[in-house]
């Protein structure tokens, strides 16, 4: 099989991928005959620009133009097709730097063209030659023969000198969509009588980056694997991650379950992930997420039903801070992991950074919600005062009266980074057997680790009196124990209580009764 993206090179104006204003312009300048003397054309790889130079070569010297159209079938067009057109010169810049290079193009220019209208000097990627060779170029760039045009091609615009750019006509090739390059990859599996499925064409639609190239780069990879290639399979040969691994370790992050990400690492280890791979495309996943949150665009970036509702829950679970702080994390990581003697380790520490911060930052509840966990406390420290007297859950009562609320002898040591990890287990722990108590402890401030014992702040003097009840204390360190394995007490404190609020009928307590 023929490399595709050679085979597929545009040929035509009308080919060109969705640079419309471009080709428009090329082509009214084309059949006006008001072509200039020098372009810019400025994109990321694969945007089309070398493929637009050539067309234009084509299309100002063709003998037989329509609509500023090259026709393809004469000498001229034939010729620069099968590369060999003499009064086309191309350059690569990156290799060819230096003043000599230059002043050997413009010595080339002097001449008249041998079988053309216009000699066409390409110079990709412009922006690396040298200072000399700059200033060379710019004295013909200023009194340029007329025969002569110049096409100057760059991926960083910032580096071309400005008064080279100010002598050209500059035009900025955007990006492509993934919706375009996926249909132009279905076009071109159509002409190769090739099938692949959608979920196997997103994927590799996603992973070009906005470059056609690229993706046809992919694609001829991906078609080696035969027609009955899996998703899997694909990813593995493109080094892709599946985005289900970025969703699993973005739900770590979100519950601050930091006890649970060395496992997760662990496991990508053992299945050969690349972590430089898997820190890229976890940002892209974090870019997208942030995009969501703060454009609301419901489909920016995303592929699939599953993955847009996913992005929109993560969206909804995060605030915008948090997505910024994790992002810089991982960029964080992203230039430590090249020179980590373990590249586990700096995605490691984001992640858990980004946990622990999760972890330590109290759940704010609405006014309603608050009244609920007020009534809900109430219930749980006055026996009876919930409806007909009743326990609220049979399953729980019995589970705290297995406890023994005494606390341990001697309480084992711990941080508040050790414990901040296991919150999120501790709380599930607890609400399998007290869900009111659950809530309380979710809403309360996890404030420090003191002597053994994790402190909690909380609103109302009637919180700090649930939660040191023996019953919920009974619950909170056994919780504790199976999280953490160790022998933990616990201490509420009340912070920023109004004595209006707690004492004034209206509020507080009595709106929880009401």
């Amino acid at each position: 099989m023929a490399v595709l993206y050679r085979k597929y090179r545009p040929q035509t104006f009308a080919d060109v991928l969705n640079q419309k204003y471009i080709i428009r312009t090329l082509k009214n300048q084309v059949t006006r005959g008001e072509v200039a003397h020098a372009y810019l054309f400025t994109g990321s790889r694969g945007v089309g620009k070398t493929s637009v130079a050539r067309i234009f070569a084509k299309a100002v010297n063709c003998q037989n133009p329509k609509d500023g159209e090259p026709c393809g079938e004469c000498p001229v067009c034939l010729q620069v097709m099968q590369g060999n057109f003499l009064d086309l010169v191309e350059i690569d810049a990156a290799s060819y730097t230096g003043v000599d290079n230059v002043r050997d193009i413009i010595e080339h220019v002097r001449f008249a063209p041998s079988a053309g209208k216009y000699k066409i000097i390409i110079i990709d990627e412009v922006h690396m030659l040298s200072k000399p060779a700059f200033n060379a170029l710019l004295k013909t760039l200023e009194e340029p023969p007329k025969h002569a045009i110049f096409i100057l091609a760059t991926t960083e615009i910032g580096k071309v000198l400005p008064t080279i750019v100010s002598r050209t006509q500059r035009f900025d090739f955007k990006a492509l969509s993934e919706a375009d390059i996926e249909h132009q990859l279905k076009k071109i599996l159509e002409q190769e009588g090739s099938v692949l499925p959608e979920e196997i064409v997103a994927l590799v639609a996603q992973n070009a980056e906005g470059s056609v190239r690229d993706a046809l780069s992919l694609l001829g990879k991906v078609l080696t694997l035969g027609k009955e290639a899996t998703a899997e399979e694909c990813r593995q040969l493109l080094g892709i991650t599946d985005l289900a691994l970025c969703e699993d370790l973005l739900g770590l992050i979100e519950g601050g379950q930091g006890a649970e990400l060395p496992a997760f690492f662990d496991r990508l280890s053992e299945r050969g992930q690349d972590f430089v791979v898997f820190n890229r495309d976890f940002l892209e996943y974090l870019r997208k997420v942030l995009v969501e949150k703060v454009a609301g665009k419901g489909e920016e970036g995303a592929t699939g039903t599953k993955q847009v509702k996913t992005v929109l829950g993560f969206s909804k679970n995060f605030s915008v801070n948090d997505l910024i702080y994790t992002t810089r994390l991982f960029l964080k990581s992203y230039k430590e992991i090249q020179e980590a003697s373990n590249p586990q380790i700096p995605l490691l520490l984001a992640a858990l950074e980004a946990a622990l911060k999760r972890a330590l930052k109290p759940a704010t509840a609405s006014p309603a919600g608050r009244k609920e966990q007020a009534a809900n406390a109430v219930a749980e420290a006055v026996p009876g005062s919930s409806e007909n007297n009743k326990p609220r859950d049979a399953v729980s009562e019995t589970a705290v009266n297995s406890f023994s609320a005494e606390e341990p002898a001697n309480l084992d040591q711990a941080s508040l980074e050790e414990v901040s990890l296991v919150w999120a287990k501790v709380i599930e722990n607890i609400r399998k057997h007290n869900t009111p108590l659950a809530n309380l402890v979710k809403n309360s401030s996890l404030l420090r680790v003191e002597n053994g014992r994790v402190i909690l702040g909380v609103k109302f003097k009637f919180h700090k009196q649930s939660l040191e009840s023996p019953k919920s204390s009974g619950v909170f360190m056994q919780a504790l124990r199976e999280a953490s394995g160790k022998n933990l007490g616990i201490y509420a404190t009340v912070i920023n209580e109004s004595p209006a609020e707690a004492d004034v009928p209206g509020s507080g307590l009595a709106d929880a009764l009401t």
